[in-house]
């Protein structure tokens, strides 16, 4: 089983993490990230994140806003077995994105910088995280995205298409035309804004295979 790849990584970020979890069995949980573990990639290398997995990863996680200039935002969706119906129990994934000035962190400060996460899907493959709209790279012309890479207890961690969102000018040609192009579902995602100021989006994955 694999993924299609996402966008090339750059740069690094500001800091601030919170995680605010919600209630798992903890010995449960703790066998299947041991299994799950076992396929993530090593520290250092592309495509990794799922070796750093705290321990009281849930469905759900929620990054504390940075200042009053971030907009705040929720994306939820479902991993979907290879038929695109089944929900996928037990997927890790992880994510992280730019802060609100496009840059993942500063000098000296963990690669990936603090907007990242981690959640892992239960019985109905659901997922959610509040974090904040990241924004394009400074100076360049790459649209905002989220990365996000998915490990199994039978595959290993790999990227998915990273998330975009629906209205960036920066979105190519060629990465609208992909949308869909190995059986994935669509990662450019549609932000609404709420009554209440916060963007909510869906993004649903797909796992597929290689024949």
């Amino acid at each position: 089983m694999i993924f299609s790849k996402t966008v090339p990584r750059v740069a690094l970020a500001l800091s601030l993490f919170v995680a605010c979890h919600m209630e798992l069995p903890g010995q449960e949980t703790g066998t299947v990230l041991s299994q799950i573990k076992k396929n993530a990639k090593p520290a250092g290398t592309e495509a990794r994140g799922a070796i750093d997995v705290p321990s009281d990863v849930s469905w759900k996680t929620s990054l504390a806003k940075k200042s009053d200039k971030d907009e705040p935002m929720i994306i939820n969706g479902t991993v979907f077995q290879a038929d695109g119906t089944t929900p996928a129990t037990d997927i890790l994934i992880y994510f992280y994105h730019t802060d609100s000035e496009g840059y993942y962190g500063r000098r000296g400060e963990i690669r990936d910088g603090h907007f990242r996460g981690w959640m892992l899907t239960g019985a109905d493959g659901k997922y959610e995280f509040s974090s904040i709209k990241p924004a394009p790279y400074p100076n360049r012309t790459v649209a905002a995205h989220v990365h996000m890479t998915l490990t199994g207890k039978t595959f290993q961690e790999d990227s998915i298409n990273a998330m975009l969102f629906e209205g960036d000018k920066f979105i190519t040609t060629e990465e609208r035309n992909s949308v869909g192009k190995w059986g994935e579902m669509n990662p450019i995602v549609k932000l609404e804004r709420g009554t209440d100021g916060i963007l909510r989006g869906r993004r649903d994955v797909r796992l597929w295979k290689v024949d």
